[in-house]
């Protein structure tokens, strides 16, 4: 779809910086430095240009991601601390835009492509749904859900699922291929990931 950007107005990017970051010793993922910036300016600075709104879903600290952002801050109303289902849940609700697309907020390689590729894939293949795919396996938390889809993220929250990947596999879910940028997908979970980052920044 060649005439994106006369599309990205219909789409809400959404940052999820809901969780509690129990591998990182609790810090707040999204607030930690990397190069002198803190981890969602990269996000956000990636993001922006690709969607028509921004938002950042956050449980903590939401002043400072509001001052980072200049944009509108939320907590999950859906259960608190209950998964990022739950950040997405409300995000869903409070979005004007029909698709809605999630990015976690500890990707600072984000892909200048994401909005892109996932809304020309859903659209192409009239689905409901779509998730990077890295070659190997999908990556829920980069996705772009349409908002219709809000009473059924309800529903499977209040059975008591909470797993992103298996909602999805609910819905018309269609994979889209990130392999030829797989940098896009490295986070902070792990000292080996920030050593990537690093090693490929300097």
């Amino acid at each position: 779809m060649d005439d994106f950007l006369n599309h990205k107005h219909k789409l809400t990017g959404v940052i999820l910086a809901g969780g509690r970051a129990t591998r990182m010793g609790g810090l707040d993922k999204g607030l930690i430095l990397l190069n002198n910036k803190q981890m969602v300016e990269y996000v956000i600075a990636a993001l922006r240009p690709q969607v028509g709104q921004l938002l950042i879903s956050a449980n903590r600290h939401l002043e400072d991601y509001a001052q980072l952002g200049n944009c509108p801050v939320f907590r999950d109303t859906f259960g608190h601390y209950d998964g990022p289902l739950a950040g997405m849940a409300t995000a869903l609700a409070k979005a004007e835009t029909d698709y809605v697309l999630f990015v976690p907020c500890d990707c600072p390689r984000l892909s200048s492509q994401i909005a892109k590729r996932l809304y020309t894939a859903l659209r192409q293949n009239d689905a409901q749904a779509s998730v990077a795919y890295d070659g190997q396996r999908i990556h829920p938390v980069f996705s772009l859900l349409k908002r219709c889809l809000l009473n059924d993220v309800l529903g499977y929250l209040e059975s008591g699922e909470r797993s992103i990947q298996g909602f999805l596999k609910r819905t018309q879910l269609i994979e889209v291929d990130f392999s030829d940028n797989p940098d896009t997908f490295l986070n902070i979970n792990d000292h080996l990931s920030m050593n990537k980052i690093n090693q490929r920044k300097s």
